[in-house]
């Protein structure tokens, strides 16, 4: 009798885990659906691919994208730039805006900067 429930609640468990894996699967394929309805080709091209160099990166954008697309109701196509966009803001990167001057390259904000520095230094000498 022991070992009879022994046996049901081993059957019982793995009957729960192949449950929980198949409710896994059809959640998969339906992410993909909707992520391959409203995503441009590159764009779907960029995401497997960041997904497979940054699982954790590219998990982070799906949910995202998904969310916006569930919950928020949007229904535009989402292109490359979008993606690299969330996924900026995901990494918390700002904006990577390079100047190449005489051979020297800086960073776009420091070269306004720059200007604006020597723009006041030009009307205070006057």
């Amino acid at each position: 009798m022991i070992r009879r429930k022994k046996m049901a609640k081993f059957v019982a468990r793995e009957k729960k885990i192949q449950e929980q894996k198949e409710q896994k699967e059809k959640s998969d394929v339906g992410r993909a659906n909707l992520l391959q309805k409203y995503l441009a080709p590159e764009a779907q091209t960029y995401l497997s691919a960041l997904t497979k160099n940054e699982p954790h990166i590219g998990k982070r954008v799906e949910d995202i994208l998904l969310n916006l697309i569930v919950y928020r109701g949007l229904r535009q196509t989402i292109t490359q730039l979008d993606i690299r966009y969330v996924e900026r803001q995901v990494k918390g990167e700002g904006p990577k805006i390079r100047v190449q001057r005489d051979g020297e390259t800086s960073d776009f904000g420091s070269y306004v900067k720059d200007a604006i520095k020597e723009s006041s230094n030009d009307t205070t000498k006057d």
